[in-house]
């Protein structure tokens, strides 16, 4: 069973037009890959806030 090492509160969550979360992004971003979708999220800045902390958290990893 997975359980997270940490665990965050995100000031916004990411959405598609069609009010789908955007989990993808969030991994992507977190993981070091580029976001290849911010047209289709209605709010691109929220992914801003997951790349603002992507230091602390690759700290964090190692």
């Amino acid at each position: 069973r997975h359980v997270p090492a940490l665990i965050l509160e995100a000031p916004d969550i990411p959405y598609t037009f069609n009010m789908k979360k955007v989990e993808i992004a969030v991994s992507n971003i977190i993981n070091g890959r580029p976001v290849t979708n911010r047209d289709a999220i209605i709010n691109p800045e929220s992914l801003d806030y997951f790349e603002k902390i992507l230091p602390e958290l690759q700290k964090e990893k190692d």
